[in-house]
């Protein structure tokens, strides 16, 4: 696997949790599940988002992405929106996938549309249309899922940075392996078992000095 450095350069501002697409205001549904006591310290946090990148939303996100490389992305997006959990997810995923959109412009030519699309079809559709290596591609991206995700437990649990940091270190393996897998995923490999982080979802519209959007 090979990347150019312009192309490197992409991934690294498009997939970062400090790109300008509004991401800091999501949590996913953890906000909830924290204020309800369900996590409550790094190995919570590490375990909760090993289970949405493996068999939840995050895998089910990759394999989304990963597929708009050989078909068409306008099924993949209806398809991404259709399996959206929740109210709070399916207005994440499209306000995200809006908001990248027109962040990406900035490296793109024409202007972009204004139609509802799922994030991560947003995000693989700008990566494959300047030619970005789909596998390089697909880890970044859910490297970028999981930093969010440690994103708010440090601000939530609380955890402290380093705390965070060794999270993200090690999820490594679990990133990497999600990534490799999905790869290699077609539709029929979509599912998803993590029915808790779904029920988060729902119930974070009534949560309470709520922090996040969803």
């Amino acid at each position: 696997m090979s990347i150019d450095q312009t192309q490197l350069l992409l991934l690294l501002n498009w997939m970062s949790p400090a790109f300008p697409m509004g991401g800091f205001a999501y949590s996913h549904g953890l906000e909830q599940v924290i204020a309800e006591g369900v996590i409550k310290n790094a190995e919570d946090v590490q375990g909760w988002i090993t289970d949405l990148v493996t068999r939840g939303s995050g895998w089910t996100d990759a394999v989304l992405f990963a597929c708009c490389w050989h078909e068409d992305p306008a099924e993949i997006n209806t398809l991404a929106l259709a399996l959206a959990g929740s109210k709070e997810r399916h207005e994440e995923t499209v306000q995200l996938g809006r908001n990248f959109r027109i962040a990406a412009q900035v490296w793109m030519d024409g202007e972009p549309e204004h139609n509802d699309i799922a994030y991560p079809v947003a995000a693989a559709t700008a990566c494959a249309r300047l030619g970005i290596a789909r596998d390089m591609a697909l880890t970044a991206f859910v490297q970028g899922f999981c930093a969010a995700q440690v994103s708010v437990a440090v601000r939530l649990v609380p955890l402290g940075q380093t705390s965070g940091l060794r999270v993200l270190k090690a999820l490594a393996p679990v990133i990497a392996g999600t990534a490799k897998r999905a790869a290699s995923a077609a539709r029929d490999d979509l599912g998803s078992a993590t029915v808790l982080a779904e029920i988060a979802a729902m119930r974070h519209e009534t949560l309470e000095t709520r922090i996040f959007r969803t």
